[in-house]
């Protein structure tokens, strides 16, 4: 008897795994299309173009598609430049800088 619910947690565990990795892979392949179809630019042509105003270290990305409530796609980019944080939010079709906001020294 304990078998069948263990077998059970077993199948909806693994359920829950596959819907996590498939729902991961299709953020990714949505952003590919996206850059594809000529939607949004590359992250290295985005980031090159931060560079030109930043001399920072990329610290982290994150793409924002128009689902998230947002007016289109924008990425999300966090650099450490001369001991500060700095967050910027970068629309994915221009390049435009649409936000800076600074964070206090490290």
């Amino acid at each position: 008897m304990i078998f069948l619910p263990r077998l059970f947690l077993f199948f909806f565990l693994s359920f829950c795994l596959n819907s996590l990795i498939n729902a991961q892979e299709s953020e990714h392949d949505k952003a590919i299309r996206a850059v594809n179809e000529g939607e949004i630019l590359p992250l290295d042509l985005i980031i090159e173009n931060v560079n030109k105003k930043y001399n920072g270290r990329v610290l982290s990305v994150n793409l924002q598609d128009s689902e998230k409530g947002l007016f289109g796609w924008v990425y999300d980019i966090m650099i450490i430049e001369n001991n500060k944080v700095v967050q910027l939010r970068v629309d994915a079709g221009t390049s435009t800088i649409l936000s800076v906001q600074s964070g206090r020294e490290n």
